[in-house]
Formats: C-alpha cells, structure tokens, sequence
C-alpha cells in the first residue's frame, strides 16, 4: 500500500480511531510486560536487575515484532478471517442461548 493511501486512510474519523485503539492496546501490554518484567527482576542484585530488565524488555519487543509478523502472514489466508468471525459469531449464538435457558429456570 502506498503511503499516499495510508495517509488517506489515516486522516477519515474510521482510519484515525482504528489507529487509536492500536496505540492504546500496545500501551497496555507494553505496560503489562513492564509489570512482569519488574516482577521477576525484583529479587536480583542491582547488577543482575539491570541486565534482566534490558534483556527481558529486548525480547519482549522482538517476540512482539514476531507474532506482529506471522499475525499477518495468518489473516492473508484466504478464508481464515472468516472462519475466524463464524466461530466467534457461534460462540455468542450459543452464550445467548444458554443465558435465555437459565431465565426460563
């Protein structure tokens, strides 16, 4: 996609909220994995703290960056998206139903 299309894209209300909502979801695992991160380097000498935390946060970006790549390479499969939507779709059919099942009882 060109970068001309991307910044049309960007700059319609849809294009600029869906931006949004992927900064703020990065902003919570981003600090989901500070948290973890801090957890288990807590217990470590400085020295050994410091190192921990660099490396737990280089492999946390590169894990990231992984599964960001092969997310992608998942949903161009033709059909997968789809398939993916139908099984959510049943999965709230049958939640919907059992909910009425116990307001009947």
């Amino acid at each position: 996609m060109p970068v001309t299309d991307i910044l049309h894209v960007l700059t319609t209300s849809g294009g600029l909220a869906a931006l949004l909502q992927v900064v703020m979801i990065d902003l919570v695992l981003a600090g989901d994995n500070a948290i973890v991160i801090g957890l288990a380097a807590s217990g470590l000498v400085a020295k050994q703290r410091q190192r921990a935390i660099l490396i737990g946060i280089l492999c946390a970006t590169a894990l990231r960056i992984v599964f960001a790549v092969f997310t992608i390479q998942l949903l161009e499969i033709v059909g997968l998206l789809l398939a993916g939507g139908n099984s959510t779709a049943m999965g709230m059919l049958e939640d919907v139903a059992r909910a009425r099942q116990v307001q009947k009882h």
